[in-house]
């Protein structure tokens, strides 16, 4: 009986025939004949292995900074003074406050008016305020937002 599908289940590599074409046409140029004879089984893929070693220049438990020599690095380092930053949010704290009191304001005065046109009106505004204190009361934007001073 044969298979089901014409679907080939053996693993071949795809770029199989077009390299050895390439090594043909590369056997031509070089005038070797015998690479085509040589050629009896797929060519495997060489694959990196990692390779358990120590390396000379760095000693244990200590990380190299890639690109920098560790003598430079450390006379860099002990010219500078580190420089220090803080790093307020009290006045986009103080900006939220006053959008969730402005959204009590409105839902309390939503509850008790009595004009339909002053309640849709009301609404739309209280709609607004709740699309502002979304975008603004998050994390992302007190970083964005944050005061910042050297001191």
């Amino acid at each position: 009986m044969g298979p089901i599908s014409r679907v080939n289940n053996s693993q071949s590599d795809p770029y199989l025939q077009w390299r050895e074409r390439l090594e043909e046409r590369r056997a031509e140029k070089e005038g070797d004949s015998s690479a085509k004879e040589v050629k009896s089984g797929p060519v495997r893929r060489t694959r990196d292995e990692y390779v358990p070693g120590t390396d000379g220049d760095s000693e244990p438990g200590k990380i190299p900074e890639k690109g920098r020599e560790p003598d430079k690095v450390s006379k860099k380092q002990e010219g500078k003074k580190t420089e220090k930053y803080l790093g307020s949010t009290d006045k986009v704290d103080r900006e939220i406050e006053k959008l969730k009191k402005r959204k009590e304001e409105l839902e309390g005065q939503i509850r008790t008016e009595k004009d339909e046109r002053r309640i849709r009106s009301l609404e739309q505004e209280l709609a607004q305020v709740e699309r502002e204190l979304s975008q603004k009361d998050n994390d992302g934007y007190r970083q964005r937002n944050m005061v910042v001073t050297k001191m």
